[in-house]
């Protein structure tokens, strides 16, 4: 196993991290009371939408880095050349975001595209695909169920064949501004099917008849996710995403793909925490040997963190079976970001507890990340299931 970048991925990264240092680290105190929404890419959705001064300030600022970076050629870096993009490697991707993760300023490098978008064909790809390559264009992923909990394989919303079109009733909650968003990525299965049998995904733009957001949800993390409601929403064939009955796989690679990413982002936000924790005790001797041990376990953990998320990259990239391995980095990334923060806010104190604190904001967003994307016990079971695939050598008793 070899995780080196190769001599233009190197140099890519060494790019992103000029970037960071001279356009995202000094603007570190201005984003330390940002609105919340502003987190990653999707504050093109709902912050664009806002009259408030204050939010059209920020989204000056971030327009501003955008056009810096592409001037650099640091955009579209995960789309495929028959696109327009780089398309560079699993590990260069982690590598690149491990790079943004030491600034405590939420900015990605290129537009929010849904890695099974890629699946778009013929009229879909100038509909849906490429207005989102190109920022025009927002989408959601509305999978989970009010009934059906972090198990998708128990989704109810039906796709009953109609002609030239699919009937959609059933409800969607949690997908993330699927308020604002100009379409929608909704699961749903045939008639007559249970379990894995019959999902498939449809593109399903915000404004078609029978189409409902009930509520929007507002959270810790500063994210209002919402509650859709089908009610014999027509839906063409031709917006069936990939192949009808086959939607099941498009779920799985959406979520593993991402899976990685969560892991090095958990690891840059938690030495992120633990600096804030050091700036607060270097010049308090006897707290610092108090909790010297401590640190130097979580020291430990995240280098294990970091290990475990390029090796599942690399699988990745080798066209490998990785769902046990994202699973591990899930788990692991999530619940060892949520210990760090938790602990520093022990620490810390009271100071710590302002919402506007950077330890406060990434507990927030700490909590939540052990429940989207498929929640700490799912990830559990995911990986203990590698034990009945492989039988005992997987643990290695023989």
């Amino acid at each position: 196993m070899d995780f080196r970048l190769s001599p233009e991925e190197e140099s890519l990264r060494k790019k992103v991290e000029e970037f960071v240092r001279e356009e995202l680290i000094p603007l570190e105190s201005v984003f330390e009371k940002a609105p919340d929404i502003f987190e990653g890419s999707r504050w093109k959705s709902r912050a664009k939408l806002s009259e408030d001064p204050e939010v059209k300030r920020y989204i000056e600022i971030m327009e501003g880095l955008e056009k810096r970076a592409e001037a650099r050629g640091l955009w579209h870096l995960d789309v495929p050349k028959a696109y327009g993009g780089l398309e560079v490697s699993n590990v260069a991707m982690i590598a690149v975001t491990e790079e943004l993760e030491k600034t405590s300023v939420p900015f990605e490098l290129g537009n929010h595209v849904s890695n099974i978008l890629y699946a778009c064909k013929g009229e879909q790809i100038e509909r849906f695909l490429l207005p989102c390559i190109r920022g025009e264009k927002t989408s959601c992923f509305g999978l989970t169920e009010p009934g059906a909990g972090s198990d998708p394989s128990m989704l109810t919303t039906t796709a009953t064949p109609d002609g030239d079109f699919f009937v959609l009733n059933g409800a969607k909650v949690f997908p993330t501004f699927a308020d604002v968003a100009d379409f929608v990525q909704v699961f749903a299965r045939l008639p007559g099917t249970q379990g894995r049998e019959g999902v498939t995904c449809f593109l399903v733009d915000t404004g078609t008849p029978g189409y409902r957001v009930t509520r929007s949800i507002a959270t810790i993390a500063g994210t209002e996710p919402c509650e859709l409601v089908f009610e014999n929403c027509r839906i063409p064939k031709e917006q069936v995403l990939g192949e009808v009955g086959k939607g099941w796989a498009l779920n799985q690679a959406w979520l593993g793909a991402r899976r990685f990413q969560v892991g090095i982002r958990c690891h840059g936000a938690s030495k992120r925490v633990l600096r804030v924790l050091r700036e607060s005790l270097k010049d308090e001797r006897t707290e610092f040997e108090k909790f010297s041990a401590s640190l130097g376990a979580f020291i430990g953990e995240l280098e294990a963190l970091r290990t475990i998320t390029y090796l599942g990259a690399w699988k990745a990239d080798q066209g490998l079976d990785v769902r046990s391995e994202a699973g591990c980095v899930k788990l692991f990334g999530t619940e060892l970001l949520h210990r760090i923060v938790d602990f520093s806010l022990e620490v810390l104190g009271p100071a710590a507890y302002r919402k506007n604190h950077p330890v406060a904001r990434i507990f927030r967003h700490a909590r939540s990340r052990r429940i989207v994307e498929g929640a700490s016990e799912v990830q559990r079971h995911i990986i203990q299931r590698a034990l009945f695939r492989e039988g005992t050598s997987y643990l290695e008793l023989m």
